[in-house]
C-alpha cells in the first residue's frame, strides 16, 4: 500500500480511479457510435435515429460520460486537488447512486436467470438488451465509482488523522 504522501491513494483506489474514467470513456463512445446510427449492441431493427426518446438519451448521454470521467480522474490527479472537495464528493456518490440504481431493476430478472425460475428465452429482445446488455454495465460503472468514492473518503480521514 501507497503512503499519503504520494496522493494518497493504495493502488486499488488508484486504479478504480481510472478504470471509472475508462468506464465513463467507453460508454461515452458506445453512445457516439449509435449516434452515428451504428447497431451493434442494440436490438435487430433498432436505430437510434428511430426513436426519439433514444435519439435524446444519446446526446445527453456523451458530455455526461464526459463530465463522469473527469469526476473519476480528479481523485488521482494533480488537477483534482483544485475541485472542492463537497462538489467532488457529491459528484462521486452522486454518479455512484445514479448507476446502481440505473442497474437496479434488473437485478430480479438476473436472480430469477440464475436460480433457474426463468430464462432468457422467456424475454423479448428490449429486455434480453437490458438483462444482459446495458444494465451490468451500468452496475459494473457503479461498482467502480463506489470504490473510488469509499477510498476517496477513507484516504481523507486518514489524512486528517
Amino acid at each position: 500500500m501507497e503512503t499519503t504522501r504520494d496522493t494518497g491513494w493504495n493502488r486499488v483506489a488508484r486504479g478504480a480511479g481510472y478504470a471509472a474514467a475508462g468506464w465513463a470513456v467507453a460508454f461515452a463512445l458506445v453512445h457516439v457510435y449509435w449516434l452515428a446510427d451504428g447497431r451493434l449492441g442494440l436490438p435487430d431493427g433498432l436505430s437510434v435515429w428511430s426513436s426519439t426518446p433514444l435519439l435524446v438519451i444519446d446526446v445527453i448521454a456523451i458530455p455526461l460520460c464526459a463530465v463522469a470521467a473527469a469526476v473519476a480522474l480528479a481523485p488521482v490527479r494533480r488537477w483534482g486537488a483544485r475541485v472542492p472537495a463537497r462538489l467532488l464528493g457529491f459528484a462521486l456518490w452522486g454518479t455512484t447512486a445514479l448507476l446502481v440504481l440505473h442497474a437496479a431493476p434488473s437485478v430480479p430478472d438476473w436472480i430469477a436467470l440464475a436460480t433457474g425460475g426463468r430464462s432468457g428465452a422467456e424475454l423479448d429482445a428490449m429486455a434480453r438488451f437490458a438483462t444482459f446488455g446495458y444494465e451490468p454495465f451500468f452496475l459494473a460503472g457503479g461498482l467502480l465509482f463506489a470504490v473510488v468514492s469509499a477510498a476517496r473518503l477513507t484516504v481523507r480521514r486518514t489524512a486528517a488523522r
